[in-house]
């Protein structure tokens, strides 16, 4: 397994989480339906490969995947970070969503009743709350880390400009810096590289990146006009999420099927390496241990640079103002052209 520095702390997180959103035989989204024998298989077959970061949230699967997760996580605790979210609806009160001081404390309660731990090792709003009060939603975090129930705070699914407001905020006022932002990062969705990647490198945060396979799509099991295969997420669920522009996409998902080929490697494997040749973190999921085990087989991939230009150039899109004026506008700081 490999390693990257978690943040600016000195902790480390493998470069491949495992994401928890398949546990629960509710399997209220049609995404996996994981008994609890099978979480305790795959959970002990990602430590045994050196994966030390295990992703859920309290939605998952109405709270269900905490609790398996948890329970195929005992013996093993110390060993591992656990990250978990708020912010999704949890009842059908009024407030039993949001990031409200009122419920992102029942929710952390809650949270650490079901993975039956003391603390969360990373705590992550799940998205952004319009009604949500900044001041009141990080002094609710800070008393989390003060009082030991929440090792580092966290962030999902912001804009780069919030990201940037909570961050300066707590930096501000001496409070836990924000660690790490989870977002939907493949080579069919590269839409943070204008705004929050650049924010990310700047702040010295890490990128958990969810859906590093797009749903599915970048298996190389779906192909335009045919209809999708029995049992597969697209043909469970009958339509695409992550959303992508069909157009490119399908052209992306041919180049990684004609490297994988080159590789003598799956399609999946090729599509988690370009993640995490890049020092970023690919949570992967599963709803067998042999896509469990095919995904953990990225690790073992060494993209060429060829292999590599030939992804960015067709899963790229047009560079947006002001990003390519602030490159043209550098270029007398790149030292390493210039000495």
């Amino acid at each position: 397994m490999k390693y990257v520095r978690y943040g600016n702390t000195g902790s480390f997180v493998s470069v491949l989480a495992f994401g928890a959103m398949t546990l629960g035989e509710k399997n209220r989204w049609n995404l996996g339906g994981v008994n609890q024998e099978l979480s305790d298989k795959m959970v002990k077959l990602c430590i045994d490969n050196g994966i030390n970061l295990f992703d859920t949230a309290d939605i998952y699967d109405a709270g269900d995947a905490e609790i398996m997760l948890g329970k195929s996580l005992k013996g093993y605790r110390d060993q591992v970070m656990v990250a978990t979210k708020v912010r999704g609806r949890m009842g059908k009160g009024i407030n039993e969503t949001g990031l409200s001081r009122h419920h992102i404390s029942i929710a952390l309660r809650k949270s650490l009743e079901r993975l039956g731990t003391d603390w969360i090792d990373i705590y992550q709003y799940h998205g952004w709350d319009d009604f949500g009060n900044i001041d009141e939603i990080l002094n609710s975090m800070q008393n989390f880390v003060d009082n030991g129930k929440v090792i580092y705070p966290a962030i999902s699914n912001f804009a780069a400009w919030q990201i940037a407001e909570f961050q300066s905020r707590a930096e501000e006022r001496g409070y836990a810096r924000y660690e790490s932002v989870q977002m939907n990062y493949s080579l069919l969705n590269r839409d943070i590289e204008y705004e929050v990647l650049p924010y990310l490198k700047y702040s010295k945060m890490t990128l958990l990146s969810w859906s590093p396979l797009h749903g599915g799509i970048l298996t190389g099991k779906y192909r335009p006009g045919e209809k999708p295969p029995k049992g597969s997420r697209m043909g469970d669920r009958g339509f695409f999420f992550p959303y992508f522009d069909e157009e490119q996409g399908w052209k992306i998902v041919e180049e990684v099927v004609k490297i994988g080929e080159e590789q003598g490697v799956k399609p999946s494997q090729i599509a988690l390496s370009w993640i995490i040749s890049q020092g970023y973190v690919a949570i992967i999921g599963a709803k067998t241990l042999e896509q469990l085990q095919e995904n953990i087989a990225a690790i073992e991939v060494q993209l060429t640079s060829s292999q590599k230009d030939r992804l960015n150039k067709v899963s790229g899109g047009r560079k947006m103002y002001p990003n390519w004026m602030l490159e043209r506008q550098n270029q007398d700081r790149d030292f390493e052209k210039i000495l």
